[in-house]
Protein backbone atom coordinates (compact mmCIF):
# COMPACT_ATOMS: atom_id res chain seq x y z
CA UNK A 1 0.00 0.00 0.00
CA UNK A 2 2.86 2.49 0.83
CA UNK A 3 4.84 1.53 -2.69
CA UNK A 4 1.63 2.34 -4.09
CA UNK A 5 0.97 5.06 -2.61
CA UNK A 6 4.60 6.73 -2.87
CA UNK A 7 4.21 6.12 -6.83
CA UNK A 8 1.01 7.00 -7.45
CA UNK A 9 1.84 10.38 -5.98
CA UNK A 10 4.60 10.42 -8.29
CA UNK A 11 2.64 9.99 -11.02
CA UNK A 12 0.48 12.79 -10.24
CA UNK A 13 3.37 14.70 -9.68
CA UNK A 14 4.50 13.80 -13.22
CA UNK A 15 1.19 14.54 -14.27
CA UNK A 16 1.35 18.15 -12.60
CA UNK A 17 4.33 19.09 -14.62
CA UNK A 18 2.67 17.02 -17.83
CA UNK A 19 -0.09 19.29 -17.52
CA UNK A 20 2.21 23.20 -16.94
CA UNK A 21 3.91 21.79 -19.74
CA UNK A 22 0.88 21.16 -21.91
CA UNK A 23 -0.83 24.54 -20.38
CA UNK A 24 2.73 26.34 -21.58
CA UNK A 25 1.79 25.10 -25.13
CA UNK A 26 4.75 22.38 -25.18
CA UNK A 27 4.81 19.02 -26.65
CA UNK A 28 5.97 16.02 -23.59
CA UNK A 29 7.27 12.87 -25.77
CA UNK A 30 5.74 9.81 -25.32
CA UNK A 31 9.14 8.91 -23.57
CA UNK A 32 7.72 11.19 -20.69
CA UNK A 33 10.70 13.51 -20.54
CA UNK A 34 9.54 17.46 -19.54
CA UNK A 35 12.56 19.74 -20.07
CA UNK A 36 13.02 22.12 -17.88
CA UNK A 37 10.79 20.00 -14.92
CA UNK A 38 12.95 16.91 -14.03
CA UNK A 39 11.54 15.59 -10.75
CA UNK A 40 14.64 14.23 -10.10
CA UNK A 41 16.15 17.32 -9.41
CA UNK A 42 12.82 19.43 -8.14
CA UNK A 43 11.62 16.94 -5.26
CA UNK A 44 14.37 17.23 -3.29
CA UNK A 45 14.84 21.37 -3.35
CA UNK A 46 11.20 21.32 -2.68
CA UNK A 47 11.71 19.13 0.42
CA UNK A 48 14.54 21.81 1.10
CA UNK A 49 18.04 20.03 0.75
CA UNK A 50 20.96 20.80 2.01
CA UNK A 51 22.43 22.03 -1.77
CA UNK A 52 19.41 24.28 -2.50
CA UNK A 53 17.05 24.78 0.51
CA UNK A 54 15.15 26.15 2.94
CA UNK A 55 14.08 24.75 5.89
CA UNK A 56 11.47 27.12 6.86
CA UNK A 57 9.23 24.45 8.41
CA UNK A 58 9.69 21.43 10.52
CA UNK A 59 7.88 18.91 8.06
CA UNK A 60 9.77 20.32 5.63
CA UNK A 61 13.18 19.90 7.62
CA UNK A 62 12.20 16.52 8.50
CA UNK A 63 11.69 15.12 5.07
CA UNK A 64 14.60 16.81 3.82
CA UNK A 65 16.62 14.42 6.87
CA UNK A 66 14.98 11.57 5.11
CA UNK A 67 15.75 12.40 1.86
CA UNK A 68 19.24 13.03 2.65
CA UNK A 69 19.35 9.49 4.23
CA UNK A 70 18.11 7.44 1.49
CA UNK A 71 20.65 9.13 -1.14
CA UNK A 72 17.72 10.52 -3.03
CA UNK A 73 20.11 13.93 -3.10
CA UNK A 74 22.91 11.78 -4.87
CA UNK A 75 21.51 9.49 -7.49
CA UNK A 76 17.79 9.66 -9.25
CA UNK A 77 16.92 6.10 -8.41
CA UNK A 78 13.14 6.00 -9.38
CA UNK A 79 11.98 4.13 -6.44
CA UNK A 80 13.42 6.58 -4.13
CA UNK A 81 12.14 9.71 -6.15
CA UNK A 82 8.60 7.70 -5.81
CA UNK A 83 9.14 7.78 -2.23
CA UNK A 84 10.04 11.12 -1.39
CA UNK A 85 6.89 12.18 -3.66
CA UNK A 86 5.09 10.37 -1.18
CA UNK A 87 6.25 12.30 1.27
CA UNK A 88 5.02 15.43 -0.41
CA UNK A 89 2.17 14.79 -2.03
CA UNK A 90 -1.14 13.25 -0.28
CA UNK A 91 -4.32 11.24 -1.84
CA UNK A 92 -6.75 11.02 0.57
CA UNK A 93 -9.66 10.23 -1.40
CA UNK A 94 -9.53 6.61 -3.17
CA UNK A 95 -10.90 6.97 -7.02
CA UNK A 96 -11.72 3.82 -9.32
CA UNK A 97 -9.14 4.94 -12.05
CA UNK A 98 -10.89 2.59 -14.47
CA UNK A 99 -14.30 4.99 -13.51
CA UNK A 100 -12.10 8.37 -14.42
CA UNK A 101 -10.57 7.59 -17.44
CA UNK A 102 -13.37 5.82 -19.10
CA UNK A 103 -16.06 8.83 -18.77
CA UNK A 104 -13.31 11.97 -19.25
CA UNK A 105 -15.16 15.12 -18.44
CA UNK A 106 -14.09 18.06 -20.43
CA UNK A 107 -12.24 20.97 -19.16
CA UNK A 108 -10.07 21.39 -16.01
CA UNK A 109 -12.15 18.47 -14.19
CA UNK A 110 -11.36 16.34 -17.47
CA UNK A 111 -7.30 17.30 -16.95
CA UNK A 112 -7.73 16.59 -13.26
CA UNK A 113 -9.01 12.98 -13.61
CA UNK A 114 -6.18 12.31 -16.31
CA UNK A 115 -3.68 13.07 -13.94
CA UNK A 116 -5.46 11.24 -11.27
CA UNK A 117 -6.13 8.34 -13.52
CA UNK A 118 -2.58 8.40 -15.35
CA UNK A 119 0.25 5.91 -14.80
CA UNK A 120 2.93 8.32 -14.84
CA UNK A 121 4.22 6.35 -17.55
CA UNK A 122 5.11 8.80 -21.42
CA UNK A 123 2.16 7.82 -23.25
CA UNK A 124 -0.40 8.83 -20.17
CA UNK A 125 2.56 12.16 -19.83
CA UNK A 126 2.15 12.86 -22.79
CA UNK A 127 -1.56 12.71 -23.36
CA UNK A 128 -2.17 14.88 -19.95
CA UNK A 129 -0.14 17.67 -22.05
CA UNK A 130 -2.32 17.02 -25.65
CA UNK A 131 -5.41 17.59 -23.08
CA UNK A 132 -3.59 20.78 -20.92
CA UNK A 133 -2.75 22.10 -24.78
CA UNK A 134 -6.48 22.09 -25.77
CA UNK A 135 -7.35 23.60 -22.77
CA UNK A 136 -4.65 26.27 -22.31
CA UNK A 137 -5.39 27.47 -25.94
CA UNK A 138 -9.02 28.51 -24.51
CA UNK A 139 -7.05 31.04 -21.96
CA UNK A 140 -6.81 34.97 -23.29
CA UNK A 141 -3.86 35.83 -21.93
CA UNK A 142 -1.14 34.58 -19.15
CA UNK A 143 -3.49 35.48 -16.41
CA UNK A 144 -6.06 33.33 -17.04
CA UNK A 145 -3.55 30.74 -17.90
CA UNK A 146 -2.76 31.03 -14.47
CA UNK A 147 -5.85 31.08 -13.22
CA UNK A 148 -6.91 27.95 -15.10
CA UNK A 149 -3.37 26.24 -13.54
CA UNK A 150 -4.59 27.08 -10.19
CA UNK A 151 -8.08 25.91 -10.59
CA UNK A 152 -6.42 22.83 -11.78
CA UNK A 153 -4.63 22.00 -8.53
CA UNK A 154 -7.95 23.20 -6.52
CA UNK A 155 -9.65 20.56 -8.77
CA UNK A 156 -7.09 17.99 -7.61
CA UNK A 157 -7.44 18.82 -3.70
CA UNK A 158 -11.08 19.07 -3.55
CA UNK A 159 -12.29 16.59 -6.13
CA UNK A 160 -9.18 13.89 -5.48
CA UNK A 161 -8.20 14.88 -2.28
CA UNK A 162 -4.49 15.75 -3.37
CA UNK A 163 -2.59 17.76 -0.66
CA UNK A 164 0.83 19.08 -0.79
CA UNK A 165 3.38 18.72 2.21
CA UNK A 166 4.49 22.26 3.72
CA UNK A 167 3.64 23.60 0.74
CA UNK A 168 4.74 27.49 1.10
CA UNK A 169 7.61 26.45 1.48
CA UNK A 170 8.24 23.53 -0.96
CA UNK A 171 6.74 26.15 -3.58
CA UNK A 172 9.07 29.15 -2.83
CA UNK A 173 11.92 26.69 -3.24
CA UNK A 174 11.25 25.71 -6.68
CA UNK A 175 12.54 29.20 -7.32
CA UNK A 176 16.18 27.94 -6.97
CA UNK A 177 15.58 24.94 -10.14
CA UNK A 178 13.00 26.61 -11.84
CA UNK A 179 13.59 28.65 -14.89
CA UNK A 180 10.96 31.32 -14.27
CA UNK A 181 9.26 30.37 -18.11
CA UNK A 182 5.81 30.32 -18.33
CA UNK A 183 5.71 26.26 -17.81
CA UNK A 184 7.84 26.83 -14.61
CA UNK A 185 5.31 29.53 -13.44
CA UNK A 186 1.99 27.03 -13.91
CA UNK A 187 4.10 24.27 -12.06
CA UNK A 188 4.22 26.45 -9.12
CA UNK A 189 0.57 27.65 -9.81
CA UNK A 190 -1.47 24.20 -10.33
CA UNK A 191 0.79 22.69 -6.54
CA UNK A 192 -0.41 26.26 -4.97
CA UNK A 193 -3.96 25.39 -5.97
CA UNK A 194 -3.15 21.83 -3.74
CA UNK A 195 -3.52 23.71 -0.19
Amino acid sequence: MEVYMASSALSVLSGVAAAAAGLAGDKVSKSGAIPGLDLATILPVMLGSKTGGTTGSSLVGKIASVASKSGLLNASNIGKVAEIAGLLISITKKTDTKETTKSPAGGIAGLAAAIIGGSGEGSSLASIASLASKLGKTATDDKSLTKMASELGKTLSSSFGVSLAGSGTAVKALDKVLEGDTKSTLFKAILKGLT
